[in-house]
């Protein structure tokens, strides 16, 4: 039986050679499919106010936005509900004329490499100066790991469980025939699902409505496939919304978040319109169009200071659970190998494109930034989609990176900031 028939990952290609691999049988398919997904596409006319599930923030706001541009009226929607979030958080300091400090994580995609930031947080902890993060964001593998980062170092002990003491058989299963025979994915994730409604209970997101309330905000990415674009999710103004739908349009954005397209199902997230139809939308992976995300660089963050009426002192720390320089891997002169490896270096350049991207935001807008990323001398090799050695090594990696402390660099990979 060859790796691909035993869904084992050929070195560190095998992932992307995988998903190009099914994404090309099932194109090639596609007209023998006689099934199709049953549907209720949202109108073009109404993507833009349509309310996932009804659900609207506490002052009626809408609880996600497009990734990739925001219109006028949009961004003073936002810039108003955040200051008075951070005026209401931070009405002291305010008071006294002080600074108000924000520090704010993202968190990349990387499948099983997520294994790599889950360790460095925990590192982190264990120093001692770990901070409490205003904003979290996270996609794919980094929208998990993104909701116990947000809630701090009380669920240390439930982010490594996840990323040391599970296998590929506890989180999905291979269901080839029913995806290439009018099936919406190659593999059955109901175990995947199952680990966030078994993690992300009533008390988290009672939790993340508490700390929406002290002004602070964790952010998840998924694709719009419908639209192609990009969508922020604020997932704890979602717990804060008190709709009864609340948990489960969390555990819908945190699966499509990581739903790589064709290898995984999409995610159908039901929307209601303004006249009380219910349509829906077809979400997956956020990496399909971002690998890493911060605030929209359409949203100058001088336009918040000055709505609060403060001064902010910001930094930000990315984690990029991947190598953002791959290393020298000879490629085999075969049509999957070579796909793969195109579609891998598409990733990551995709990678580190968003990470300068944040690099352009933090200048402009006056924002300490902080950048790690998997060390490129870390050679092990997974052989199966979440090898559970492989991930407990990377975890240790990055738990002693945290530990040390000084693994950040202040720029993008390759950077050489002008003396």
């Amino acid at each position: 039986m060859t790796r691909l028939e035993n869904t084992r990952t050929p070195g560190r290609r095998g992932g992307a050679a995988l998903v190009l691999a099914f994404v090309a049988v099932v194109a090639m398919l596609a007209g023998a499919c006689t099934t199709v997904l049953t549907r209720s596409p949202v109108p073009a006319s109404e993507a833009e106010t349509a309310a996932p599930y009804g659900i609207v923030s506490k002052g009626g706001n809408r609880v996600r936005d497009w990734g990739d541009e925001l219109s006028a009226g949009t961004r003073d929607d936002l810039i108003a509900n955040w200051s008075k979030l951070q005026r209401a958080a931070h009405k002291d300091a305010i008071a006294a004329g002080e600074p108000i400090r924000e520090i704010s994580l993202a968190l990349s995609g990387g499948g099983p490499d997520g294994a790599f930031g889950a360790g460095v947080l925990n590192g982190w902890s264990a120093r001692g100066d770990r901070p409490e993060f205003t904003i979290v964001t996270g996609i794919s593998t980094g929208a998990i790991i993104a909701v116990f980062a947000f809630l701090g170092p009380d669920y240390d002990d439930e982010l490594t469980e996840v990323y040391t003491t599970y296998e590929t058989s506890q989180l999905m299963q291979r269901a080839i025939f029913a995806g290439l025979t009018g099936g919406t994915a190659l593999m059955d994730t109901r175990g995947y699902r199952g680990l966030i409604e078994r993690y992300i209970d009533d008390t988290v997101v009672q939790r993340l409505a508490e700390e929406y309330e002290r002004g602070r905000a964790l952010l998840i990415g998924t694709t719009n496939l419908d639209a192609a674009r990009p969508v922020f999710w604020n997932a704890s103004a979602i717990a804060a919304s008190g709709h009864p739908m609340a948990k489960r349009l969390i555990h819908d954005i945190v699966q499509a978040s990581s739903a790589i397209p064709a290898v995984f199902p999409p995610v159908l997230i039901p929307v209601v319109t303004a006249d009380g139809k219910t349509y829906d939308e077809m979400h997956v992976d956020g990496g399909a169009t971002q690998q890493v995300m911060f605030f929209s660089p359409e949203l100058p963050m001088r336009l918040v200071d000055e709505a609060v009426g403060a001064r902010f002192d910001r930094s930000i720390y990315v984690i990029m659970n991947n190598k953002l320089r791959k290393p020298y891997d000879p490629v085999r002169p075969r049509v999957v190998s070579i796909a793969g490896s195109a579609l891998s270096s598409l990733l990551g350049g995709a990678g580190s494109g968003d990470v300068y991207k944040i690099y352009a935001i933090a200048e402009r807008d006056g924002i300490e930034l902080n950048v790690l990323a998997v060390p490129t001398d870390f050679d092990r090799e997974p052989q199966e989609a979440f090898d559970r050695d492989y991930m407990k090594a990377l975890y240790d990696v990055g738990y002693e990176i945290g530990l040390a402390g000084d693994g950040w660099s202040p720029t993008p990979p390759e950077f050489e900031p002008w003396p």
